[in-house]
């Protein structure tokens, strides 16, 4: 009976992890939604907001940037943007978009994406206020082939 009563306990344990789980893919799905269409509407600085304290921006443009060199260049984004008088449909950004694959370990999830134009690998973090952040960035430009 000892026995029994420790396995259903055990088996409601895992449930509630599962379940945990699913929701924090859940909540990181929107958060990549959101974060894709704030970029497909040239919103920067809203764009920003998703990059944590400590996170790190690595592509083939210049080096890694850390957090100050983030915020200064998506600030610049948005000083240089030009009014858009025909604003990008919701979810426009899916497209040309082929994601590979999307998972939620605990705290720490990815996602990793191709594009016609680049490719790229997002690794997200669970703030302590349950939302996500993007950790580190990681693109590269797809350069065609030379003969």
């Amino acid at each position: 009976m000892k026995f029994i009563f420790s396995f259903l306990v055990f088996s409601g344990f895992l449930f509630f992890l599962s379940c945990e789980n699913d929701n924090a893919e859940k909540q990181l799905l929107q958060t990549i939604e959101d974060y894709e269409n704030a970029w497909a509407a040239g919103d920067f600085l809203t764009v920003e907001s998703f990059f944590a304290d400590s996170a790190k921006r690595l592509h083939t443009e210049p080096y890694v940037w850390d957090r100050k060199e983030i915020k200064r260049y998506f600030e610049e984004r948005a000083a240089q943007k030009q009014p858009n008088t025909t604003p990008p449909k919701k979810n426009d950004w899916k497209k040309d978009r082929e994601y590979l694959e999307i998972r939620v370990e605990c705290n720490i999830a990815y996602d990793v994406f191709t594009t016609e134009k680049f490719k790229a690998l997002h690794i997200w973090e669970k703030q302590n206020d349950g939302s996500w952040k993007i950790i580190y960035d990681m693109g590269m430009l797809n350069y065609p082939c030379e003969n």
